[in-house]
C-alpha cells in the first residue's frame, strides 16, 4: 500500500471506486467563494463531455482489444437490468466513451482532530455535502493542504467513476474497463442508484442507499446472467463478504475513537494519545486480515490512518443491515424499494427517521437506531 499521507494507490481507492459518488451540478447560484471551483469543475466536465464520443464508434476501433468491447457491451446490459429489473431511472447514460489518462476525479474528505466530526462543503442544489471532489491532482492536493493549515484531517482518493444526477450524460470512462465483471456491474448500479433517489444534504445516506442497492443488485444481475454457481457470482459475493467485514472493523474504530475522544481530556492530550489509538484499531484489523479472501482490504492496516479516514470508509458502509431488513419486508423486490425512497422523498422528511418511523410502526425489529 501506498504509504504516502495521500494514499492514492490503486490498492486503497480500488475497493471504494465501486461505491464512491460525485455530485456535481455547475450553477452560478453559490456565492463568490464557490464561484471559482464550480467554474473549474464546469471546464473539465465541458471537456469531457464533448471530447466523448458515442460507443457505436468505439466499438469499430481497431486499437481497442475484444475484451474492452465486450465490456462496454456488458454496461449496456447492467443498464437495461437496472432500469427494467430494479426499477432504476432510465437514461441516457453510457450511450458515450471518455478515454480518460488516471482517475477521472480525486475527492477529499476532512474531519476535526480531536472528534469525529466530518467537514461540510455547502453547494445549492445538493445541500451540504462531506466529501469535495477535483478533476485534477493539482486542485485537490492545494484544498488538501488548505485544510490541514486549518488544523483538519484530510483523506485523497482517487474516484473512477461519479454521477451528475442526471443533469448532464455521463460516460463509460476507459478506466472502467480495467474492472473484473462483478466491480463494473456494482459501479454502474451504484450510480445509476444515484441517479434515481437523491436526499439534499443526506450525503452519507445517499451513499448507503446506493452502496446497498449496487450490491445486491449485482448479485440479481449476475446469478440471472452466469448462473448461482458461477465464479462472477461468486466473487461478487467475496467481495460483499469483505466489505461487510472491514465495515465491521470501521464500526468498531469508530466506536473505540469516539469513546477516546469522549474522555475529559484536552485537545492536546487528545492529539498526544491518539496515535496510540489509531496503532491499536490498526493492529484489530490485523486480526482479521486472513479472513478477507479478496486482496482489496489486506493491505489497509499498513496505510497511516486518521479521523478523515474512519469517516470517508464509514460513510459507505454504515448500517447495511437496515435496507436488508427493508428489502426482506418489501418481499425482496428491488422496485418495490426504489417505490419506498420515492415516497420518502416525497415526503420531505429525514429518510433515515422516515425509515426508523416505518419500521417501528410495523414491528420490524433492527439491532440498532437507524439515524
Amino acid at each position: 500500500m501506498d504509504r504516502t499521507p495521500m494514499a492514492l494507490s490503486e490498492r486503497v481507492w480500488k475497493p471504494i471506486l465501486k461505491r464512491i459518488s460525485l455530485f456535481i451540478l455547475f450553477l452560478p447560484l453559490a456565492g463568490c467563494g464557490n464561484l471559482l471551483y464550480l467554474s473549474h469543475l464546469g471546464w473539465h466536465q465541458s471537456f469531457i463531455t464533448f471530447q466523448s464520443v458515442p460507443i457505436e464508434e468505439v466499438l469499430q476501433r481497431e486499437d481497442l482489444g475484444e475484451e474492452e468491447k465486450e465490456k462496454i457491451l456488458f454496461i449496456r446490459e447492467v443498464k437495461r437490468f437496472g432500469e427494467e429489473r430494479l426499477g432504476l431511472k432510465r437514461s441516457k447514460n453510457y450511450t458515450k466513451f471518455y478515454e480518460a489518462k488516471g482517475p477521472p476525479l480525486y475527492i477529499i474528505t476532512a474531519s476535526e482532530k480531536d472528534r469525529l466530526l466530518p467537514y461540510y462543503w455547502r453547494f445549492p442544489i445538493v445541500g451540504e455535502v462531506t466529501y469535495k471532489g477535483f478533476f485534477t491532482l493539482e486542485g485537490v492536493i492545494k484544498e488538501k493542504l488548505f485544510l490541514e493549515r486549518m488544523g483538519l484531517d484530510t483523506y485523497v482518493q482517487g474516484v473512477g467513476a461519479y454521477s451528475t444526477l442526471g443533469w448532464l450524460k455521463d460516460p463509460i470512462f476507459s478506466t472502467m474497463l480495467q474492472w473484473d465483471l462483478p466491480t463494473l456491474t456494482n459501479i454502474i448500479l451504484h450510480e445509476m442508484a444515484h441517479g434515481t433517489i437523491y436526499f439534499k444534504g443526506e450525503t452519507d445516506f445517499n451513499e448507503q442507499l446506493a452502496t446497498f442497492i449496487g450490491n445486491q443488485g449485482t448479485i440479481e444481475f449476475l446469478k440471472e446472467k452466469f448462473g448461482e454457481s458461477s465464479k462472477e457470482l461468486n466473487l461478487a459475493k467475496d467481495y460483499q463478504h469483505d466489505d461487510l467485514l472491514f465495515s465491521d472493523w470501521i464500526e468498531q474504530a469508530y466506536e473505540h475513537l469516539s469513546n477516546f475522544y469522549a474522555q475529559p481530556l484536552s485537545r492536546e492530550e487528545k492529539l498526544e494519545k491518539r496515535g496510540e489509538v489509531f496503532r491499536f484499531i490498526q493492529n484489530r484489523l490485523r486480526e482479521r486480515k486472513d479472513r478477507f479472501r479478496t486482496e482489496g482490504y489486506r493491505d489497509f492496516d499498513r496505510g497511516r490512518i486518521n479521523n478523515a479516514v474512519i469517516l470517508a470508509h464509514r460513510r459507505y458502509l454504515y448500517r447495511m443491515d437496515r435496507f436488508e431488513i427493508l428489502y426482506e419486508s418489501l418481499g425482496r423486490e428491488m422496485k418495490k424499494l426504489i417505490h419506498f425512497f420515492e415516497e420518502v422523498k416525497r415526503s420531505g422528511e429525514k429518510p433515515g427517521l422516515y425509515l426508523e418511523r416505518w419500521m417501528k410502526e410495523r414491528k420490524i425489529t433492527s439491532p440498532s437506531s437507524l439515524r
